[in-house]
């Protein structure tokens, strides 16, 4: 009897520790399935999805024929430095912190109120405002903390440059080494902090209509959280596996066997 009991719960232990293959596979039709509902809708910006928010960094160049004219209006006094441009990280000392009202101090121009607004919108303002300070410039705007961190079921988690501005969900991912066997695809948490308040967005990774849609692409500062499945939470980790038990029905049929 206590042989069969043994049996019956090591047979427990590997229902509850094997996970269906369904529950690890990216990107699946799932329309078919009982109860579905589409949730994602098609992509309608990419590029200028992000508006700018307190304590960012962006830089800002204004290129002009009169180099006198450039050293007042530029931070670093119009030297242009090819390495500092191939360096994202050191145009970081060259850019403008955006206050937590929203501006920023621009030379000779004063405070300029950049605060939720794209990129683009941004280089149009600077471009209205400098006209009645120079005849002939242009413009290069650019945010430098283009950074997002991921938590929680991957490889390596940690904190990563966006290495180009339009990232995909399964390019954060692969930067961060992929989810482990234990990440809840499912219900992956994209944390978002706005003007109007941190925002938390859930998406679905098995769900293919996730692709190329809105909630598709990762802004900067986002940070992505991805929860253990239960199997994980009940201490079937990563050293528990069905080698371990299939070992343990051995031994045990072993044993009984020698009675």
């Amino acid at each position: 009897m206590k042989f069969k009991n043994t049996l019956i719960i090591l047979s427990l232990f590997i229902f509850v520790s094997c996970i269906p293959q369904k529950k690890t596979i990216y990107m699946r039709d799932v329309s078919g399935e009982k109860s579905y509902i589409n949730l994602y809708t098609k992509a309608f910006e990419v590029t200028e999805a992000y508006t700018i928010q307190p304590r960012d960094y962006i830089y800002i160049r204004v290129l002009t024929p009169d180099e006198a004219v450039a050293s007042l209006y530029n931070l670093d006094g119009g030297q242009m430095n090819m390495n500092t441009m191939s360096d994202p990280s050191s145009m970081r000392f060259q850019s403008y912190l955006i206050s937590d009202e929203g501006n920023i101090d621009f030379p000779y121009v004063g405070q300029i109120e950049v605060v939720d607004l794209t990129l683009k919108e941004v280089k149009a303002k600077m471009k209205d405002i400098l006209k009645n300070h120079i005849d002939t410039f242009t413009l290069q705007v650019q945010l430098t903390n283009t950074q997002f961190t991921i938590l929680g079921e991957v490889n390596t988690p940690g904190q990563y440059n966006m290495n180009k501005d339009q990232l995909t969900i399964f390019e954060a991912i692969s930067l961060a080494g992929d989810l482990t066997i234990y990440g809840k695809r499912k219900k992956v948490k994209i944390v978002r902090p706005s003007s109007e308040g941190t925002k938390t967005i859930t998406i679905d990774l098995t769900d293919i209509n996730l692709v190329d849609s809105q909630n598709y692409y990762i802004q900067p500062n986002d940070l992505i959280y991805v929860e253990p499945i239960k199997a994980k939470m009940f201490g079937f980790g990563e050293t528990f596996s069905l080698g371990i038990v299939t070992s343990l029905i051995t031994f045990i049929l072993l044993a009984n066997s020698l009675r």
